[in-house]
């Protein structure tokens, strides 16, 4: 029987979630209910599951809607496939296509394999054949590579001192908020300007934030979490893989009138340090190409994914 999420049991999604994929993508509850249900994208009418006579989960799929109400997005008319896990590939042909039905009904014109606002997945990971064998039967196209980076920063050093004169690196607080908005608007309004306020909201905290400060302005961010953050978004996705003092970093960005100085560099550096002083051993940055930046910090290539969409 194919049906809606109305009634979901999410502890039933989740057991097939992570008995579909390998342990480094397992997830928590937590995780579960704030990227799918409690997501403002999520589309309860092509976000569907197909149970059996004795009310067993066997497929899954996630589906959500471009977040262009909240900020400006390549493609408005593209659908996002969230996640997905099934027991019978046959069955999981049936849920899919009664979900493009309904995406289509919607005016979408394709689908992408993650990338969504709250997202799971960067890309289609590589070392999930099923997955990948599902999509290519699907005619999804695999295009470039992104990958998520991990270190234990339990004896962190910076490569380089961190510079002083002129410039201060420090976490964000509440007295600094309105600095943070005209930073964002500014250089990064779009989806970055979202996650990061919405965290900062949803959380009632800014210790998500560490602020690149210069000439009584803000030039730059880091995202950061860790085993006390309460809204996990980007890499804490995979927290319950990273271990009991994991931590996450990303994204990160400074404007572009300080950059050439080599203050990026040092604001990842500040960023680590911070977590390092709050007992961070594993960390993740994830959804990134740039692994010579953060290589230089000892981070190295964990999970590896590679961009897919669908034309419908």
């Amino acid at each position: 029987m194919i049906t809606d999420w109305r009634d979901v049991d999410l502890n039933k999604v989740l057991e097939l979630w992570n008995s579909f994929y390998p342990e480094q993508y397992h997830i928590d509850l937590e995780v579960l209910r704030i990227n799918t249900i409690d997501s403002p994208t999520f589309d309860w009418g092509a976000s569907l599951l197909d149970l059996d006579f004795e009310n067993m989960l066997r497929a899954f799929v996630i589906i959500k809607r471009a977040p262009c109400k909240f900020h400006k997005v390549a493609d408005s008319d593209a659908m996002h496939l969230s996640g997905l896990a099934f027991t019978d590939p046959l069955q999981m042909v049936d849920v899919f296509s009664e979900s493009k039905r309904v995406m289509r009904e919607r005016g979408a014109s394709s689908v992408l394999f993650g990338m969504d606002s709250r997202h799971f997945w960067p890309g289609v990971p590589v070392d999930k054949p099923r997955l990948n064998d599902f999509l290519m039967i699907e005619g999804f196209s695999l295009g470039g590579e992104y990958f998520d980076l991990e270190s234990d920063i339990s004896d962190y050093q910076p490569p380089r001192e961190l510079p002083t004169e002129g410039v201060e690196f420090r976490v964000v607080t509440e007295d600094d908020h309105a600095m943070l908005v005209k930073f964002f608007d500014r250089e990064f309004p779009g989806r970055w300007r979202y996650d990061i306020l919405t965290k900062i909201e949803k959380e009632g905290s800014h210790r998500g934030v560490v602020g690149l400060f210069h000439s009584d302005a803000i030039h730059g961010f880091a995202s950061i979490q860790d085993s006390q953050t309460k809204y996990p978004i980007a890499g804490a996705v995979w927290r319950k893989s990273l271990g009991p003092n994991w931590g996450s970093l990303g994204p990160i960005g400074v404007s572009q009138k300080v950059r050439g100085h080599g203050w990026g560099g040092a604001l990842l550096s500040a960023g680590l340090l911070e977590l390092k002083s709050r007992n961070v051993k594993n960390c993740i940055i994830d959804w990134t190409t740039l692994e010579d930046f953060y290589g230089k910090h000892g981070f190295q290539k964990s999970r590896i994914y590679r961009a897919g969409k669908l034309i419908l």
